[in-house]
């Protein structure tokens, strides 16, 4: 229930959905004074949710900033990389396809051959609201075997279907195989907040690694197309509105 309430809540959240709702209320309502009211509501929160740069500091001050991969000791037991950022289901299978976020994927690799962790975990099955979550993961073990990981240094878990669930499974995974080391955990640097309280909660003491930035590099923010409204911009808000609200309901169920 908490992941389907998850989903459809996500859909009504959207910022241009709750514009368009205020358009047709608009359009509906009779009343001259509530017409005008929502019309206007409309254009600032357009005007808002497309500005880049108040999308810029929302978004610097919530991710996590990338660590250098020198930084880290050698003595990493896994790297544990979330899922979200592949196409497995598209065919052929006999290549990797990539969404937005292949730096989680990648970066574990340069983790793995840098000799920072031993062993690469990647969880998450498939997060659709009506389709089996177990998800055919084999184009992801192909392709970092392709990449030169030992077969015998991946771990694939395929049931997961949010990030609660990848940090329950993961624990199951680490419990099973006896793995008591230490353990980076790879993920979108805006998600990062959410996935390590939440892993640690489970009993995992992580290190985040984070990858795939939404933010600017921070002496780019103020250029002159950042005074321009932005339909990307509006599109950006939805990852981040999304998951402050997965943050917060999180935090009141306890997962944090």
């Amino acid at each position: 229930m908490f992941f389907i309430f998850s989903k459809l809540f996500g859909y009504l959240i959207k910022p241009f959905n709750v514009i368009m709702v205020f358009l047709l209320l608009s359009a509906i309502i009779r009343n001259k004074v509530w017409k005008k009211r929502l019309r206007w509501t409309s254009l600032v929160l357009f005007l808002v949710f497309s500005n880049p740069i108040i999308y810029n500091e929302c978004i610097l001050w919530w991710e996590k900033p990338a660590i250098s991969i020198n930084s880290l000791d050698d003595d990493y037991d896994l790297a544990v990389v979330l899922g979200g950022t592949t196409d497995v289901d598209r065919e052929p299978k006999d290549r990797l396809f990539f969404h937005k976020g292949a730096g989680r994927v990648t970066h574990a690799l340069n983790l793995y051959h840098a000799g920072k962790v031993k062993k690469i975990l990647f969880t998450g099955g498939n997060a659709r609201l009506f389709e089996d979550p177990n998800r055919d993961n084999s184009p992801i073990y192909n392709f970092y075997v392709m990449c030169g990981v030992a077969p015998e240094d991946i771990i694939i878990e395929s049931a997961s279907r949010n990030t609660r669930e990848n940090a329950a499974f993961v624990k199951q995974l680490v419990e099973n195989n006896k793995h008591s080391g230490k353990v980076l955990l790879v993920t979108s640097g805006f998600h990062m907040r959410r996935a390590e309280g939440v892993f640690k909660k489970v009993g995992i003491d992580v290190t985040g690694f984070s990858t795939d930035f939404y933010s600017p590099i921070p002496k780019d923010r103020f250029q002159f197309d950042s005074f321009i409204p932005s339909a990307v911009v509006l599109n950006y808000w939805n990852f981040l509105i999304k998951e402050w609200i997965g943050y917060m309901v999180y935090s009141i169920s306890g997962y944090i």
